[in-house]
């Protein structure tokens, strides 16, 4: 079986793909890693920020989600 192009696909039938396909790297690599909203903002991995401000970015978040509905 021929695997489709991913770069062609648009970034909903590419999620698509994935839920039915979740171990394909490829498929994970192009959304994550090539798609990734360039203002997107970056924070370093956990365990290198300060717990306070963990706690500070979830519970921004969350706010965020439920206010959002």
């Amino acid at each position: 079986m021929m695997k489709p192009d991913f770069k062609q696909m648009t970034r909903k039938e590419l999620k698509k793909y994935i839920l039915a396909h979740p171990t394909d790297d490829e498929a994970i690599d192009e959304l994550v890693t090539n798609r990734r909203n360039p203002n997107t903002k970056l924070y370093p991995p956990p365990y290198e920020m300060p717990y306070e401000e963990v706690e500070a970015i979830f519970k921004a978040k969350i706010n965020q989600i439920s206010h959002d509905k």
